[in-house]
């Protein structure tokens, strides 16, 4: 799969074709951001979640009275995509149906990945074009995970205070146990999630999403996950388009959606 670079003067990013995934991030002091994907751990970086958040309890998704069959948080992350446009600033990746595709979930469209950078921010913008002549269900999040070098240190800070197991708080400390569940705030305040450590900070721009997590498997790094939709967090037995979180595209309509990196 081919590897594009985009950079400005005070950030450098590396995305690949496979799953339109970052594959490094780094600011001016060449400090690598990014989680690398040791599998150890987790293999991912920062994958795009369509048409699944998560998964159903069952593992299985019910659409048209049928039964399908998808891997946790959708194909997306382990699909080929392709460079449709690119300069030293942007990438605009293109995934379109396919017959694997068409085999876990029953719908055309076009997802359109566009990494963009402007200073020390990086932008994630996505689009979900529905090329049915009918509705079409889906599930969409992001999953960036980022390097923690000093686990004791460091934090996530709110922009305002959100309500995690019944206290308010405007922090999140780095809890191995907790971080490990997952933690979701649903329905955020904020907009912005910025994780600090001594001498460095990186900030998570992500204004309307229904929910966000965070997670980290007791490992070297926290993935923070701006969510439009989420797996199932109990028993619940109804088809696709009556889960939680699921989006319906009108046919012939778009879906946009996005977030911002900035690195201090």
């Amino acid at each position: 799969m081919s590897e594009y670079t985009i950079k400005t003067e005070s950030l450098t990013a590396v995305i690949t074709e496979h799953a339109a995934e970052m594959l490094s991030l780094k600011g001016t002091d060449g400090t690598e951001r990014l989680w690398q994907g040791d599998p150890a751990y987790w293999a991912g970086r920062n994958p795009t979640l369509f048409p699944m958040v998560g998964s159903t309890w069952n593992k299985e998704v019910h659409i048209k009275d049928q039964v399908y069959v998808m891997g946790n948080h959708g194909f997306t992350r382990n699909s080929d995509f392709t460079c449709i446009e690119a300069d030293d600033q942007h990438v605009v990746m293109e995934l379109r149906d396919s017959e694997e595709t068409l085999n876990q979930y029953p719908f055309h469209f076009i997802l359109t990945n566009t990494y963009s950078v402007t200073d020390t921010s990086l932008t994630v913008h996505c689009k979900v074009e529905n090329t049915n002549e009918e509705a079409m269900p889906f599930n969409f999040g992001f999953h960036p995970a980022f390097n923690v070098s000093n686990w004791d240190s460091a934090k996530i800070v709110f922009d305002k205070a959100e309500t995690i197991d019944g206290i308010e708080r405007n922090e999140l400390s780095l809890d191995h146990e907790a971080l490990a569940k997952t933690v979701i705030i649903n329905q955020p305040r904020s907009s912005t999630y910025t994780l600090t450590e001594p001498g460095q900070a990186l900030t998570i721009t992500a204004p309307g999403f229904p929910w966000c997590a965070f997670w980290s498997p007791n490992a070297p790094f926290v993935c923070i996950e701006p969510w439009h939709s989420h797996a199932d967090f109990e028993k619940v037995e109804v088809p696709f388009e009556k889960r939680e979180g699921t989006i319906i595209l009108p046919p012939h309509k778009s879906f946009e959606t996005g977030y911002t990196i900035t690195i201090a």
